[in-house]
């Protein structure tokens, strides 16, 4: 049996592990514009793969995909150049709908966003634009900040929808518009997060529940994965790649986790070191200070580092936490996973002297306020719909007296682990969330 495990590029189809209500979000939100924000190898362009895959095998879908590559811009005609690029690319997709496709290759960008969406508009479909690695506006916001000023328009005024992927190096698009009249580039974006899996896909991910051939893996092994990598996709597949041996034509299995699993080679090493490269310095300071400890409480971080206050702390954590620097443990904080665990061990004197971060404490924490505040709204309206359907589910099984079906037995566990877990991420903001579970 070849290795199933996929290691280096995007996924989609049955190739793609869970974020299903995360989709459903996206494609459904009342929001227009979203800045999907995540670390190095999180997901996201498989993310906006899976969309454009939904969206395509979905018949009765009002959208029509266009996904819009920026890492390689460094200008407005850059950013032209790469969007007509796309449409060529899906010249069928869009022939069919009548755009005119070689007519596109002479306008600016926000010309063939105009015509995109009106062509798709006339159609009575909607434009569903997913544009990859944003960070590429940077350096166009460095030569022609007044057509990133109009681009902003069209992507958030327009009547398509926009969804972004960046690290959050992006918020040095705000610190390069200081001088607009109007709002920074990203206001008017919902921001959403994109951190692990959860538990149920990481492991049928590790047993590559959705492939042909599936994977024998003891329940020891799998603990041991998911402790390891905890739930993040990039860094499941890589372990369980390693760990993969065949053992017929047609079966393997995964051997037991071993310390030097852990060692990053050279390609991983290098995407922690830009996901450290993207902390801002009090972030750093908190990585140093929680990988030297082990675990620490907040309150140790308090007393070892210069930090304003106890709520700019927990900001700077939630942040942490939800991009997977971070995890909760024993009534305190740890390095997010193992192999981020080893490399900032291995390398703490040459981390602690870089001062120098691109992105700023100031710009963080601004950040952070809004997508605690955005989050909080998420998911005060997932709780309620969550409660409302675990008490639909509680009325049909009361119906069936003793002899309750075991598919809606199995519905309520799972909606139960889905109401805790909601219930879970709310307390991490410091929030109420609503509804009370009559079940528990």
């Amino acid at each position: 049996m070849r290795n199933p495990y996929i290691v280096g590029r995007w996924l989609r189809g049955s190739d793609h592990y869970g974020r299903h209500k995360l989709i459903d979000h996206l494609l459904n939100a009342e929001d227009q514009a979203t800045w999907l924000v995540g670390t190095r190898r999180m997901g996201k362009t498989s993310l906006l793969r899976q969309l454009e895959w939904t969206v395509d095998n979905d018949p009765d879908s009002r959208y029509v995909p266009l996904f819009w590559d920026l890492q390689a811009c460094e200008s407005a005609a850059d950013l032209a150049y790469e969007l007509f690029i796309s449409v060529e690319d899906e010249t069928d997709r869009f022939q069919a709908l009548g755009v005119d496709i070689p007519s596109l290759e002479t306008m600016d960008v926000n010309r063939i966003l105009r015509v995109l969406q009106r062509t798709v508009s006339g159609q009575g479909k909607q434009l569903l634009l997913l544009i990859d690695e944003a960070e590429g506006l940077i350096n166009v916001a460095r030569t022609d900040n007044r057509e990133l000023a109009r681009l902003r328009r069209s992507l958030q005024q327009g009547e398509h929808r926009t969804i972004l992927t960046a690290t959050k190096q992006l918020i040095q698009l705000n610190e390069l518009m200081r001088d607009w009249l109007t709002s920074p580039f990203l206001f008017g974006f919902n921001l959403v997060n994109l951190w692990s899996l959860d538990m149920e896909a990481t492991q049928s991910l590790i047993r590559q529940a959705q492939g042909e051939i599936g994977v024998q893996v003891d329940l020891g092994v799998m603990q041991d994965v998911i402790e390891v990598t905890n739930c993040h996709p990039y860094l499941t597949q890589y372990l369980c790649h390693r760990l993969f041996v065949s053992d017929t034509e047609e079966t393997g299995y995964l051997q037991p986790v071993e310390t030097a699993d852990l060692q990053a080679d050279h390609l991983l090493a290098g995407f922690l070191q830009i996901d450290y490269d993207h902390l801002s310095p009090t972030e750093r300071q908190i990585l140093l200070a929680v990988s030297r400890r082990g675990v620490v409480t907040e309150q140790n971080l308090l007393s070892d580092l210069d930090i304003s206050s106890p709520a700019s702390l927990e900001r700077f954590l939630y942040g942490m936490h939800k991009l997977g620097y971070l995890r909760q443990i024993a009534g305190g904080w740890s390095v997010g996973n193992e192999f981020l665990r080893f490399w900032v061990q291995e390398n703490q004197d040459s981390l602690a002297r870089q001062i120098h971060s691109a992105v700023s404490d100031e710009n963080v924490e601004s950040l952070l306020r809004e997508g605690q505040r955005l989050e909080a709204d998420y998911l005060r309206k997932e709780i309620a719909l969550l409660q409302q359907q675990l008490d639909e589910l509680s009325a049909q099984r009361d119906l069936y007296g003793d002899d309750v079906p075991m598919t809606l037995s199995t519905s309520l566990q799972k909606k139960r682990r889905e109401l805790e877990s909601a219930r879970s991420q709310i307390r991490l903001l410091n929030v109420d969330g609503t509804g009370t579970d009559s079940l528990s």
